[in-house]
């Protein structure tokens, strides 16, 4: 859509009447779908100093009613992918978000750890070599308190290099994918580990809070003594990317709960009803 009969339809937005609000949403829901940067171009082009509140509102339940149809899509899939889950996810915050800002980010990221990864002496190494370039070269910082919601989003994380600790575990799992390394992420009694397979050695796990600090399934079994819980071969069951994307959604609502965001709160958990585990 042009960009003038967008700022016209914004412009409308400011007079919303009940006959034609209708079709008028419709109408941008289209445009958002087609090109959502260009929609938030004629957004600070239209309104250059701030967009008035209303306008906002709308856009936001326009991008999140969108989200429910495209959530439900990435559910119905029998494998869906984790860096669409991703890249929905970051939606949220951002409706401008695109797949190809996290895949190029992960792509040059793997390309640059190339040859460090194939003179690497065994798999700690490598992630070793991983823990070394997320957070001393790249300067990447897990939040262990106090998260805010942008802190939840994928997208977010790679251009400020801080967020959750989960946002740091599917750091790994990218990378890792790229590279044909058996490393997934499990749950350890409320707590996101990597776990990673290595054939040749022992299994190890990785702490995405600790600045990729690597744990033995002994670190990992006395975690779970001083929570007065056993260790199972069900722990080091994987998450996949449908409870993934779960975890990330419900973390938000944790956020969104603290601050009585009940409009936000609402659309959140309809995602999380749609993606069954």
């Amino acid at each position: 859509m042009e960009n003038g009969r967008l700022k016209a339809l914004l412009k409308l937005l400011t007079t919303e009447t009940a006959t034609y609000g209708a079709v008028l949403r419709r109408e941008i829901a289209a445009a958002l779908k087609e090109d959502p940067v260009g929609v938030q171009t004629a957004l600070a082009e239209e309104f250059s100093d701030s967009a008035p509140l209303p306008v906002l509102r709308t856009l936001e339940e326009i991008y999140w009613e969108e989200l429910t149809h495209l959530f439900a899509r990435f559910s119905a899939k029998i494998n869906p992918d984790l860096e669409e889950g991703l890249m929905l996810l970051s939606k949220f915050q951002n409706p401008a978000t695109a797949r190809a800002e996290i895949t190029q980010t992960a792509d040059d990221m793997a390309r640059t750890l190339r040859p460090a990864l194939l003179n690497a002496n065994g798999q700690t190494d490598i992630a070793r070599i991983l823990a070394h370039y997320f957070f001393e070269t790249l300067g990447f910082k897990a939040l262990q308190a106090n998260l805010a919601i942008q802190d939840i989003s994928f997208a977010h994380f790679l251009r400020k290099r801080q967020g959750s600790g989960l946002c740091v575990a599917c750091l790994y799992m990218l990378i890792g994918n790229r590279y044909g390394l058996d490393v997934n992420l499990i749950d350890l009694a409320g707590r996101v580990l990597i776990y990673w397979q290595d054939r040749t050695q022992h299994d190890f796990f990785i702490d995405p809070l600790d600045n990729g600090k690597i744990l033995s399934q002994e670190d990992c079994q006395a975690y779970l003594a001083s929570r007065q819980l056993a260790w199972t071969p069900q722990c080091t069951a994987p998450l996949s990317s449908r409870q993934t994307v779960r975890r990330f959604i419900a973390n938000m609502i944790f956020v969104l709960n603290k601050v009585h965001d009940e409009r936000r709160l609402s659309y959140l958990r309809n995602y999380l009803e749609i993606i069954k585990n």
